[in-house]
């Protein structure tokens, strides 16, 4: 059975909070997730575990034939 909890560009199975500073200096989570094996970064998990939308894939397959 496949992982379904894996980034889709690089198969990383974990991801961290990304850490800033707020307005007052204190860092603090900043509601942003990386990826620990590519680096993406991404606020939604399902961002991290699927693949772009497939219009893009469309679009780029589209100008192969060209």
């Amino acid at each position: 059975m496949p992982k379904i909890n894996k980034c889709h560009r690089c198969g990383a199975t974990s991801y961290k909070p990304v850490i800033k500073r707020d307005e007052n200096g204190t860092m603090m989570p900043s509601g942003e997730h990386q990826c620990v094996g590519c680096k993406l970064v991404f606020t939604d998990i399902d961002a991290w575990r699927t693949a772009p939308a497939e219009k893009e894939q469309a679009q780029t397959e589209g100008q192969d034939g060209q």
